[in-house]
């Protein structure tokens, strides 16, 4: 009987250490010829301003709060499409929702679980995020960060992540 409860504990504990979040970073091929996102970007506190497509985004997922020591913090808000549409910032500055095209163009190519640049993006989470691209009534398109790909048919009344942008630095 003690030695069960000794391995159940012992699973329980390994289990924590996988979640932690310096196993769960980015696992990125170095070997495929990409650009690093990284020398894209103009990074300005929880901004960073993409140079290739003149477009600002917030660096953290929406809900998270940015923190003086570089990082994002804090659990991801998710929404359904409407409420992701029709979000407005505290400080508004024109943040959006972006377009498929937009939030497919900070995908780094080279990465899965998250496909992001974490130095840009930190604490991205490997999940479907909200593009502003309907698909029809119903569906409207979303950006996986698991594996990068973009997929059209997610009702519009799921939950997803979110990330802001606007036009211009």
């Amino acid at each position: 009987m003690g030695r069960r409860r000794c391995v159940v504990v012992a699973a329980v504990f390994g289990a924590s250490l996988v979640a932690t979040p310096d196993i769960a970073r980015a696992e990125c091929d170095r070997a495929k010829p990409v650009q690093p996102l990284v020398s894209r970007f103009e990074v300005h506190g929880e901004t960073a301003y993409d140079t290739s497509t003149d477009l600002t985004w917030m660096r953290c997922s929406y809900g998270q709060q940015w923190t003086e020591a570089g990082g994002c913090l804090g659990s991801v808000e998710l929404l359904d499409w409407e409420s992701a549409v029709g979000l407005h910032l505290p400080d508004d500055a024109n943040w959006r929702l972006p377009e498929r095209d937009e939030l497919q163009s900070i995908v780094a190519q080279n990465c899965k679980r998250p496909a992001i640049d974490e130095t840009v993006f930190p604490a991205t989470p490997s999940m479907q995020f909200w593009t502003s691209t309907a698909s029809g009534p119903s569906y409207a398109w979303v950006v996986f960060f698991r594996t990068g790909m973009p997929t059209w048919n997610f009702l519009k009344t799921s939950r997803f992540a979110v990330r802001m942008v606007r036009t211009g630095r």
